[in-house]
């Protein structure tokens, strides 16, 4: 099915209905091209769907102006402060917020889901032709306060000149080493040549959305005291192995 922007829109604004993505029943309010869109399967339910759009949007929304961010988070029933039952009420809490009329929240309303159905649609390459993922070693951090995960990526270049790598979900990340934050997701300092690895290594808190739904060669999942150190604590200190899997 092909996807317009303006068909993203609509569906996006009748989802803010009521308590919009925190409604019982979600799934049977999501349009087919929303649907399409997110990924949702008809036998995924409400609260797989309520997860699939929760990633979705979180991963657009780090392109948009922090006052569009805002209003449309808000709108969805995803901003945690704001859970009214009503659109209206919600969009009354941010004119309050903002020191600005209703009239005024609306028409960002408008302007951010045009700017979030154009992000979701931009053309993108397809990862798999330009790298694969070797590894991902996952490490929460349970005695943080508050609690953290830390991720060690191992990705392999696939062609000359890969210099960018998309995480599955951007949003409350912060890059400890070996790639710098750019506006789509991660830039490594130097172009890789093809066969080149690199290594990298985000911060989160456990609170923010992860998704590991991707293939690699190898998945850690450690649970941990917390280290002294930002980045993973040396093999066997302080750590249990929780999960470990090769695909």
């Amino acid at each position: 099915m092909t996807v317009s922007t303006h068909q993203l829109v609509c569906e996006l604004k009748s989802l803010c209905r009521g308590r919009g993505v925190q409604a019982p029943g979600l799934e049977r309010h999501i349009g087919p091209f929303l649907r399409t869109a997110t990924a949702v399967e008809e036998h995924d339910g409400a609260e797989m769907s309520r997860e699939k759009l929760r990633t979705w949007v979180d991963g657009l929304v780090h392109v948009l102006p922090e006052d569009l961010r805002l209003v449309v988070t808000t709108a969805l029933g995803l901003n945690p402060q704001a859970q009214h039952l009503f659109l209206s009420h919600r969009l009354d809490w941010l004119a309050d917020r903002s020191h600005r009329d209703a009239r005024t929240v609306r028409r960002r309303l408008d302007d951010g889901f045009a700017r979030l159905a154009e992000a979701a649609l931009r053309p993108r390459r397809r990862p798999r032709e330009e790298w694969y993922i070797a590894r991902i070693r996952v490490e929460l951090r349970l005695n943080e306060s508050p609690p953290t995960r830390v991720e060690h990526w191992t990705v392999v270049a696939l062609r000359d000149g890969v210099d960018e790598f998309t995480l599955p979900c951007t949003t409350d990340v912060t890059v400890l080493k070996g790639a710098l934050k750019g506006e789509c997701g991660l830039r490594f300092r130097e172009p890789l040549r093809a066969g080149e690895t690199q290594e990298f290594w985000v911060r989160a808190p456990l609170s923010a959305p992860a998704s590991y739904a991707m293939r690699c060669e190898r998945f850690d999942l450690i649970v941990t005291d917390a280290p002294t150190s930002d980045l993973p604590a040396p093999r066997g200190a302080n750590q249990r192995t929780w999960a470990t899997a090769t695909t």
